[in-house]
């Protein structure tokens, strides 16, 4: 496992969102116990029925890009080693939208609508690094 040189201290729903991922060892977003959807990022109403009554459940891990970028630079360590990177948006097969580091795959080789797979790697006990492999 490799660890990110700056790890991000998550608090509140954000932290809980982590913290289930960790727990499980896999990717969990939020849905909504009362109308059903899946939501992403963390929230404490459902934008669509407005109940405050959820639960962080797991997704397939697998999803398309929607979008991308492929970065040349970093003032990053962890990254500089990784250049050129990619960062995906990535449409979850459950409806939300996730964004996740590359792995497999060069820039000049993504295209939008790519299948990936998703995994999480713990960064620390309240941090997880989100990786898309194609799938």
């Amino acid at each position: 496992m490799s660890t990110l040189s700056v790890i991000p201290q998550p608090e509140g729903l954000a932290l809980q969102f982590h913290h289930a991922a960790i727990e499980h060892g896999r990717l969990h977003i939020q849905r909504c116990s009362a109308c059903g959807r899946f939501r992403h990022p963390p929230r404490v109403q459902c934008p669509e029925c407005f109940s405050p009554e959820w639960t962080f459940e797991p997704t397939n891990e697998h999803g398309t890009v929607y979008s991308y970028v492929v970065s040349h630079r970093s003032f990053d360590p962890f990254w500089v080693e990784h250049l050129p990177f990619v960062t995906v948006a990535v449409a979850l097969d459950e409806g939300p939208r996730v964004i996740a580091a590359m792995r497999g795959v060069e820039g000049a080789d993504m295209s939008l609508g790519m299948p990936v797979r998703l995994t999480v790697e713990p960064q620390s006990d309240d941090f997880t690094m989100l990786w898309a492999d194609p799938a």
